[in-house]
């Protein structure tokens, strides 16, 4: 690599000192960690080392405002490394995160919980620290599409692409932020592989000869004091009133209609040896979502606060050898693994690839699952293993492995090849890629960030045993309850909004009765009849594809006639969203 990359080892803080100030165009920091070597160390409040804290700056200084940085390393330090990267500013520069990518790379053995193959790679740009204005993200996403891949045993596309199939670039699909298409290597260092050097190159074409890999030699991670989380104080246009918290002894199989924070604080004093056994949270993500009873647009250090407080709570009231997961964006996520890091043992960093909607230059596909447990008992993982699951099969509770990644997820081909005896499998690692999240209306309540039961029945199973306990601090559309029930297992969920509260309790009554008519365990929904439109978004994007290829140009507005002009306000909210569909029309 060293005709894409320049290479400086760094052992201290003085490795960059003849290097120019603010002329690097890429800068990639492979971070110091041996694969596995803290992935189960003890709960231990770290920060960075003085001398990685400096290499951030000198990394900071010698790259060009707009130029981008990127931070490679395992998902347990790279957390700190994140946190401490977007809390860097000097008198004149900051970092704008922009992605955690998570590469699927390492399939080492698994040490009693999941394959640890997943490995961060952090990207920010840097910025001014006073204009407003940021600059152009240079990152040349186009320049490394991933071939189409066809199923193994149907032979379509390995992505389901439904109605959406005329929307397929020929060159291959876009990059997310979940790389699975590298090929798979045991990792003997903490040095990012040739694969991950080479694809870095080509998104940064325009900084040939200006890119710098800073291999770092000395320690990462250095300790700290764990301070109490920061006082929490609601201002007025924040705070939500929650209803008065009387609790004298949990009740299992309730739905509570209180704040979580206070809730968790009361469990805590009756239960000071704890009683979940699995707690898991998916949190409002500060994103302005229409939540009928919190605001979703809290200021970042009063959304983190807060975020500790209900974090502290459920490592609290947790068993000893319970479990705790978190679902979150990346860039909150690493926020709390810094802070899990002081309290409970990191296990995994799971990247759950739930490609939604494609939005910006690389596509954001990954939620980021973190998994640790309470020390001072031994937790539960039932996980029956490739070797077990061949000779045993899928019965019994314990989580089945996935299917192979060569195959595709489509309900025709999964029975038809299955039953042919075409079931080859592989562990369940640290990246998720087999779990969808709700794609129809039809199975979707009025939420907007509803899970998927599968995500939900997978954890439970594989960290609960029949009767535990699960707790839920952010209910939503019931998820968890639901899941905790089907499977056996009792649950206490919490939510401050009412409705909520009230519809998930509608549905458990519903799955109640369901269960009792037809043996079934299910939530009962009814079926939802759409009208077909004379006209559909299909339509619509094929016409505009063909515009293109007779303007040989990509159409604006002002091409457009005034019934297609109509028919897009229908269906998009602007224009725009409909026109950038038609590109791939010149691709064709």
């Amino acid at each position: 690599m060293h005709d894409l990359w320049q290479t400086i080892e760094c052992q201290n803080r003085h490795a960059l000192a003849g290097e120019t100030s603010a002329g690097r165009g890429a800068v990639l920091i492979s971070t110091r960690s041996e694969p596995g070597a803290t992935r189960n160390a003890a709960p231990h409040a770290e920060q960075l080392s003085a001398d990685s804290q400096a290499l951030l700056r000198e990394a900071v200084r010698v790259l060009r405002f707009g130029a981008l940085l990127f931070i490679y390393g395992a998902p347990r330090e790279l957390a700190l490394w994140g946190r401490s990267a977007e809390r860097l500013a000097t008198a004149d520069a900051r970092l704008l995160f922009k992605y955690w990518i998570a590469l699927d790379l390492d399939p080492a053995c698994r040490d009693g919980f999941l394959q640890p193959a997943h490995r961060g790679l952090l990207l920010f740009q840097k910025v001014s620290a006073h204009r407003k204005t940021r600059p152009p993200f240079p990152l040349q996403a186009a320049a490394a599409r991933v071939p189409h891949q066809s199923c193994a045993a149907c032979g379509r596309t390995l992505k389901d692409w439904g109605g959406k199939r005329h929307l397929m670039h020929p060159q291959g699909a876009a990059l997310s932020d979940v790389w699975r298409d590298l090929s798979p290597q045991h990792l003997a260092d903490s040095v990012a592989p040739a694969a991950v050097l080479q694809r870095l190159a080509a998104l940064t074409p325009d900084a040939a000869g200006q890119r710098l890999h800073l291999l770092q030699t000395a320690a990462t991670l250095s300790s700290r004091s764990v301070p109490e989380p920061p006082d929490l104080v609601l201002t007025a246009d924040t705070a939500v009133p929650a209803p008065p918290l009387r609790l004298r002894k949990l009740e299992r199989n309730r739905v509570y209609h209180a704040d979580c924070v206070a809730f968790l604080e009361r469990v805590a004093r009756l239960y000071p040896e704890g009683i979940f056994d699995m707690v898991f949270a998916d949190p409002p993500y500060n994103l302005e979502k229409n939540y009928a009873a919190y605001a979703d647009d809290l200021a970042e250090r009063h959304y983190l606060a807060w975020c500790e407080h209900w974090l502290a709570g459920m490592a609290r009231t947790l068993k000893p050898g319970g479990s705790l997961f978190v679902l979150n964006l990346p860039r909150w996520a690493m926020y709390h693994a810094a802070f899990l890091h002081a309290h409970l043992t990191f296990r995994h960093w799971i990247a759950w690839d739930a490609l939604s909607e494609p939005r910006g230059r690389l596509m954001p596909a990954h939620y980021a699952l973190l998994y640790y447990t309470k020390p001072g008992g031994k937790p539960v993982f039932n996980y029956r293993g490739v070797g077990r699951a061949i000779k045993e099969g899928d019965a019994g509770d314990a989580v089945a492995p996935p299917d192979a990644p060569q195959y595709c997820l489509r309900a025709g081909c999964l029975r038809d090849r299955k039953a042919r005896g075409d079931d080859a499998r592989v562990e369940l690692s640290d990246v998720w890629f087999d779990v969808h999240r709700i794609k129809h209306k039809r199975d979707r309540d009025a939420h907007p960030c509803q899970l998927p039961e599968k995500l939900m029945e997978r954890l439970i199973r594989l960290t609960t045993r029949p009767g535990d306990l699960v707790f839920d601090p952010f209910c939503g559309a019931g998820t968890t309850a639901i899941a905790a029930r089907k499977l056996g297992r009792d649950f206490v969920v919490v939510d401050l909004d009412a409705d909520y509260v009230r519809l998930t309790r509608e549905k458990l009554v519903a799955m109640a009765r369901g269960q009792a008519a037809s043996g079934v365990a299910a939530v009962p929904r009814a079926r939802v009849a759409r009208p077909r439109k004379a006209v559909s978004k299909r339509d619509v994007e094929l016409a505009l594809q063909q515009l293109a290829r007779d303007l040989g140009r990509a159409p604006t507005e002002a091409d457009l006639s005034p019934e297609l002009l109509r028919q897009i306000a229908l269906r998009y909210p602007y224009p725009g969203a409909a026109l950038k569909r038609a590109r791939i029309g010149l691709s064709s």
